[in-house]
């Protein structure tokens, strides 16, 4: 029995992580330099956690995009290394930081929920494969 193939989806999954993953290197490089009350936390999670997290999904994306299969076991990897960086950040700075909380709690809950619907979608796309 044949193995299916990649989705149409998958492509388009991967073209936007490319898209995010990239314009996550540009908004962590923006956060080392702005001024911002949390500004050593910014500095420190950007080079410790933001920047990795970043480039290994943009290693998962291009793998998605030439089909390999492990490129999926890795943007499960980069989806959980952002739930495990950015969400504790977030609540910390709806904690500490009084300015743009409404924004911060709608960015925060979308992370949460974008991470793991992706995490289910590609852990499921996964097993398409070992059936």
């Amino acid at each position: 029995m044949a193995t299916p193939g990649f989705l149409p989806r998958d492509r388009f999954l991967a073209i936007a992580g490319v898209v995010v993953n990239v314009l996550g290197l540009v908004v962590a490089s923006w956060a080392i330099s702005h001024e911002d009350p949390l500004q050593t936390a910014n500095l420190v999670l950007a080079i410790a956690a933001w920047i990795p997290t970043a480039i290994t999904g943009l290693i998962a994306s291009v793998a998605l995009l030439s089909r390999r299969r492990w490129g999926m076991v890795v943007a499960i990897v980069a989806l959980s290394l952002q739930l495990l960086t950015l969400l504790p950040y977030c609540i910390v700075r709806l904690a500490l930081v009084s300015a743009d909380r409404g924004l911060w709690a709608v960015l925060t809950g979308s992370l949460l929920v974008e991470a793991i619907l992706l995490i289910v979608y590609w852990s499921r796309a996964l097993g398409r494969y070992h059936r």
